[in-house]
């Protein structure tokens, strides 16, 4: 819903977010499962520095904190 809205509005912009939000990752800290933000159905725009979110890994099913970094950032 959000993603069509900000389409709708703003269609250069999102450009931008999808591609930042792609190298955004989300890795699953029971299995090391790893997938994109966008592909898990987020955003993540003009974000500093890694982070952790509460939410199930796709692939073991378990509920977790997912570190969520950017690929390539030497903080990784």
């Amino acid at each position: 819903m959000l993603r069509r809205l900000i389409r709708a509005l703003f269609p250069r912009a999102m450009e931008r977010i999808e591609a930042e939000s792609r190298t955004w990752m989300m890795q699953c800290p029971n299995c090391g499962y790893e997938t994109s933000v966008w592909e898990a159905g987020g955003m993540r725009y003009k974000g500093l520095g890694p982070v952790y979110r509460l939410g199930r890994c796709r692939d073991c099913g378990k509920i977790g904190m997912l570190r969520v970094y950017q690929r390539g950032d030497p903080d990784r």
